[in-house]
């Protein structure tokens, strides 16, 4: 078990990546870790050699369930339908890459042991602008015992990844695996200490279970809920989509808690840190106020 911890580089693929941004810290002595306005249909491109269908949507769809039913990505789904929010609604054509078929949802009876029930994106809805990723979605990894109860949330913190750009052009959930590993092996944390991670496509991951302490910022994990924004934003913001989704996250959980906006910190706030970023932290201020 370690106190503090300054991410230097991920391992993967038998190559170091660097890392840069955000410091993460255990707190004290464990770590131990750490809807839906709706657009014009797009019109969907033509099918291709390489396989994919059109797909038209009903109420209760998001774009991750889409995925999952499809076998296909949000970010792949994104791109193919040039969409520039995360807002989908009723009717509205989407071309899925590389579908042969929409099926039942894997995920859909699944029982979440998190104490926080943010809403998805779901079309029909009017609701905040994001999708959640339950963290069975992404790994089957479990929590291992080394964890400290949260007991409570009455801070929320804002950190970014800042992961280097040898991360370029990985999938979403392939940065979370990879975090995820360096937090657990390297570290020896129970798992990834952040409790939320946001992508760029509007997606919103489930890391820690807030249920447990985070570690992300050093001797002030204390019912403090993280929530990491995937990029690095020293020099620029989130794109619409991914501040979007932070904005109308955030202040979900704030709602869920409680939490006093004097109580919603940037990580440089609490600890020596660029962490979330100079364009990020600028957000965070603007938000405040």
């Amino acid at each position: 078990m370690r106190d503090e911890f300054t991410r230097r580089g991920l391992l993967l693929g038998g190559a170091v990546l660097l890392v840069t941004g955000c410091t993460r810290q255990a707190s004290n002595t464990a770590d131990t870790y750490a809807p839906v306005t709706s657009l014009p249909p797009e019109t969907p491109p033509p099918e291709t050699p390489s396989g994919g269908i059109t797909y038209v949507v009903v109420k209760g769809d998001t774009l991750a369930a889409i995925g999952r039913r499809s076998g296909t990505t949000v970010e792949a789904i994104t791109a193919a339908n040039h969409l520039t929010s995360p807002r989908i609604s009723i009717g509205q054509s989407l071309y899925l890459p590389g579908a042969t078929a929409v099926g039942a949802d894997p995920l859909a009876n699944q029982v979440t042991t998190t104490e926080v029930s943010p809403r998805e994106a779901r079309a029909g809805d009017t609701g905040g602008g994001y999708t959640l990723v339950r963290r069975s979605a992404w790994t089957k990894d479990p929590v291992e015992d080394n964890n400290r109860p949260m007991n409570g949330v009455n801070r929320i913190t804002i950190h970014h990844t800042g992961e280097h750009g040898a991360m370029n052009g990985m999938s979403e959930t392939d940065v979370l695996r990879s975090i995820e590993r360096y937090h657990r092996d390297e570290k020896g944390w129970a798992c990834i200490g952040y409790h939320y991670l946001v992508g760029a496509t509007g997606t919103v991951y489930e890391g820690r279970p807030v249920a447990y302490q985070g570690a992300h910022v050093l001797t002030a994990n204390e019912h403090n809920l993280g929530i990491s924004v995937i990029g690095n934003f020293m020099d620029r913001r989130p794109n619409p989509i991914q501040l979007a989704a932070v904005d109308d996250f955030l202040s979900d959980q704030r709602e869920h808690y409680k939490v006093p906006m004097s109580r919603i910190y940037g990580h440089r706030e609490l600890h020596l840190s660029e962490c979330p970023g100079n364009a990020l932290f600028s957000w965070v201020q603007d938000y405040r106020s």
